[in-house]
């Protein structure tokens, strides 16, 4: 009898323990999938060139000074998700030297955020900052809505730079991610 009694005991011990490992794998990958570091699905790009002889292109996304300069453009999906936020990039506009970030916010929470445009940074690869505050960016996402906007940098990019960061600080709203900021890394420079 004593026998049947450890028996019984190291199979509950073990189904627990298997249980328990279990749970730690599960909660493992879904902090993975979360974190948008998975570094083995690289987003698509595609990156074009066009020539504009006109001030401001018909959507009115990239205005130029110069009558002739070639705009290049990359398009994918770069994107974040923090808590109930979600931040992706679809389209990188380069013209001589100025850079402008197609941005769409997502909130799934129920109640509103705020992005303000004063709190938006972006960091080129070369660990140089360059301020937003021109962008059109409302800033507001209601909850269970999306909002796009164009966050365009106030200076030229410096030479060499492959790719930007883009992050917003002083997010502010009920369910705003910890630390009231969300960054999105690795996003491409059109050459």
């Amino acid at each position: 009898m004593q026998h049947r009694r450890v028996t019984r005991r190291g199979k509950t011990v073990i189904a627990i323990a298997a249980v328990a490992a279990g749970v730690l794998a599960s909660l493992g990958v879904i902090q993975f999938a979360l974190s948008g570091d998975n570094s083995a699905a690289q987003p698509n790009v595609t990156a074009t060139t066009t020539t504009s002889n006109a001030v401001e292109t018909p959507d009115g996304a990239l205005e130029t000074t110069e009558p002739s300069a070639e705009v290049k453009v990359a398009t994918g999906s770069f994107k974040q998700q923090r808590g109930m936020l979600t931040v992706e990039v679809t389209r990188v506009e380069s013209a001589g030297g100025r850079l402008k970030l197609f941005v769409t916010a997502t909130n799934a929470s129920q109640a509103r955020m705020t992005l303000p445009v004063d709190g938006i940074a972006v960091l080129d690869d070369l660990k140089r900052t360059y301020a937003a505050s021109t962008s059109k960016w409302d800033g507001l996402v209601t909850q269970g809505t999306t909002t796009s906007g164009i966050v365009i940098l106030d200076e030229k990019l410096g030479a060499g730079v492959n790719s930007v960061t883009l992050t917003f600080n002083s997010i502010s709203g009920q369910f705003a991610p910890t630390g009231a900021a969300i960054t999105v890394t690795g996003i491409p420079v059109p050459k």
